[in-house]
């Protein structure tokens, strides 16, 4: 069935709901003589008679009335599904894939994540959680979150949060004992966690700036990860400095468990969320887009 397909039928069930070829002409937009051929050409496809017509009356055969009966279900379906799919697009609907790391998660998704589904009750959420780059395109993903220095090539990003801080941190069974930090190349002689890329097998070379000095170092030490979480664990476990998002390592400040060194070298990242839709963004996602930016502006 292609498209004349059901524009013929709609002509079909037009004229059977009006019984008239002139008012379904009318409400359908074409000539009367159109109306008329199309449904001829149906009924010479079927090779059966399905309006009974006069001078002054249009009825349908049994024929033509078993076929209404058919046809109407599917037409049903049919709109349904275009306005189904029309809504989807024009308004809030639809499930929203999402890759996002555990970092962001606790950052950008799980503060927010009750109030976004509560004022967008026709949004379903999909999220993946990994650290990997994943590619959104091929996995059919929406769109990703991830920080400045793994974005993916070719993809539309939008800065979420700006000026995020990492820290260096470590126990204070650690410190006792080791050289104290002035600098951050006296990392060079400790002990470090470090971030392994899940993608490259890469380690990440942590960052530093103060007073227009910039640095990116390779540091060692006993264990990599790509998750946070271990990579925040083992400095609290005390096996060495950990490079991590400040707002995780704050409660732990707070209470003491780490300790903060080399203050005043700031080491900041931004957090985009980047897709990739070169027709147009989903109003899904770009309602989603709009609501983070709001609470993270705030």
């Amino acid at each position: 069935m292609d498209h004349s397909d059901l524009s013929a039928l709609s002509v079909f069930a037009r004229v059977a709901k009006d019984q008239s070829f002139t008012a379904a002409a009318q409400a359908l937009g074409i000539s009367v003589s159109s109306a008329s051929y199309t449904v001829r050409q149906i009924e010479q496809r079927l090779q059966t008679k399905l309006f009974n017509r006069t001078t002054r009356s249009v009825s349908l055969t049994e024929a033509g009335s078993v076929f209404l009966t058919r046809i109407l279900p599917l037409m049903e379906q049919l709109e349904s599904a275009f306005a189904d799919a029309g809504r989807a697009s024009s308004e809030s609907m639809g499930t929203l894939r999402l890759s996002v790391p555990p970092s962001a998660i606790q950052v950008v998704i799980a503060p927010y994540l009750k109030e976004f589904l509560l004022l967008y009750p026709d949004i379903k959420i999909d999220l993946m959680v990994d650290n990997s780059l994943v590619d959104i395109v091929s996995k059919r993903y929406d769109a990703g979150i991830r920080y400045d220095h793994v974005l993916a090539q070719d993809m539309i990003a939008i800065p979420l949060i700006t000026q995020m801080q990492f820290c260096v941190v470590a126990s204070p069974g650690y410190l006792e004992g080791n050289p104290r930090l002035r600098h951050p190349r006296d990392l060079l002689k400790h002990q470090c966690i470090n971030y392994r890329s899940a993608d490259t097998d890469a380690l990440y070379r942590w960052e530093f700036q103060k007073s227009g000095e910039s640095l990116r170092m390779a540091v060692a030490g006993r264990i990599a990860s790509n998750d946070s979480a271990v990579i925040l664990q083992s400095a609290l476990d005390g096996f060495g400095f950990a490079y991590v998002l400040h707002q995780f390592a704050s409660p732990y400040l707070q209470t003491g468990e780490l300790v903060s060194v080399l203050e005043g070298w700031s080491s900041p990242a931004t957090l985009y969320l980047y897709h990739y839709n070169p027709s147009g963004m989903p109003r899904k996602l770009r309602v989603f887009i709009d609501f983070l930016k709001a609470k993270l502006s705030g």
